[in-house]
């Protein structure tokens, strides 16, 4: 039976998500970072995991979120012996009893360690969100605001994974109705220096990295695969200037995050990450290395493709490869004028195909992004 709730009064249906301005959004998503992403980082069952529940719990209480099921944001599991809790919040929306939206990111960490971009920046980004639409006075339907334990290894894709656990055993009978889920979030992109002409012949540019000023924006988006409409949903949602999206198969790359349970279960998603980078799973992902403009974009991005997705009626996945002429479009416009150099790195003339769009994605991976 689908649970009924309280409706809130109709909104105007032109009103757009009320966002601050990008620095005012940039300084409390770094407030947030900061105070999330401690020396000690979140390793589930570590104090620094207990201090990070603590804080979320605080955040979501302040933001003016309802509990998504009970009296608690606490939403706890046990498996193997072991204790775990996902934080599960929710923005009511005007119609209660439909699927709700879904904004997701995993706060464990992978080591004992700040691992700010992995994943306190996506963490902070969906407070943001939350935020935006408390202020807004919520919108169409619900938003819940799940915050997943147990993201990182050795825990990845087990049962103790914190969104396989949300899916399976604490949503609700509505479902959900579209998924926004989040990891790597707050770096700049950036290519190996050997990449560049003339670079790769100098000996102290080996093995580094550079963040071209034309690519350091992008955002890598899996998922618009899911639902034929999300593409063009994207498009009429509008990407905010200082955004680069970069739309790709999800198959690439596999279920690198928790958005695999939605894929897995035919829900529409869509996954936005900058890709691995110097810092991935190591003690230097700290705070102090993240682009918190950026970061208010792509929270920007956000609230106009939620904004947008609650009044879609999206269908079911598609089978045919109704993607690939928005991920070239999409491609094309995010390298810019290093396109040839791409291509060429890539082995390819021209990027028509799918298998030459195969063959560019290969040539990133391999790069390490």
């Amino acid at each position: 039976m689908i649970c009924t709730f309280p409706s809130l009064p109709e909104g105007n249906p032109n009103r757009k998500m009320a966002i601050s301005k990008d620095p005012v959004l940039a300084q409390r998503l770094r407030t947030d970072v900061y105070d999330l992403c401690l020396p000690d980082g979140r390793m589930v069952g570590s104090a620094g995991h207990a201090v990070a529940r603590k804080y979320l719990k605080r955040r979501l209480a302040e933001i003016g979120c309802a509990p998504y099921a009970g009296d608690s944001f606490e939403l706890p599991y046990a498996v193997g012996g072991m204790d775990f809790t996902n934080l599960i919040g929710v923005i009511p929306g005007s119609d209660r009893a439909s699927p709700p939206l879904l904004v997701g990111a995993h706060y464990d960490s992978i080591i004992d360690a700040p691992c700010a971009d992995d994943n306190g920046a996506a963490v902070a980004i969906c407070l943001a969100v939350a935020a935006a639409a408390k202020a807004s006075g919520g919108l169409s339907r619900d938003l819940i605001v799940a915050i997943f334990d147990a993201e990182e290894p050795p825990y990845f894709y087990g049962q103790a994974m914190g969104s396989t656990r949300f899916y399976e055993d604490q949503l609700d009978a509505r479902g959900v109705h579209f998924a926004l889920i989040y990891d790597l979030v707050g770096h700049d992109l950036s290519i190996p220096m050997q990449w560049l002409p003339l670079a790769g012949g100098i000996g102290a540019l080996a093995g580094k990295d550079f963040a071209l000023p034309v690519l350091k924006s992008g955002v890598f988006m899996t998922g618009a695969e899911s639902c034929p409409e999300l593409a063009g949903m994207v498009d009429a949602a509008g990407i905010p200037a200082g955004i680069k999206l970069v739309a790709t198969l999800n198959e690439y790359v596999g279920d690198i995050s928790d958005h695999g349970v939605f894929r897995k279960n035919g829900v529409p998603y869509l996954f936005l990450s900058c890709g691995r980078w110097a810092h991935y799973h190591m003690p230097t992902d700290t705070p102090d290395r993240l682009n918190y403009q950026k970061m208010a974009r792509i929270m920007r991005l956000s609230c106009n493709i939620l904004w947008q997705a609650a009044d879609e009626p999206l269908a079911a996945e598609s089978n045919d490869d109704h993607t690939l002429e928005y991920e070239i479009h999409s491609f094309k416009k995010f390298a810019g004028p290093l396109f040839p150099i791409l291509k060429k790195r890539a082995g390819i003339s021209e990027m028509n195909t799918r298998s030459e769009m195969s063959a560019m994605v290969n040539a990133l991976l391999m790069a390490g992004l």
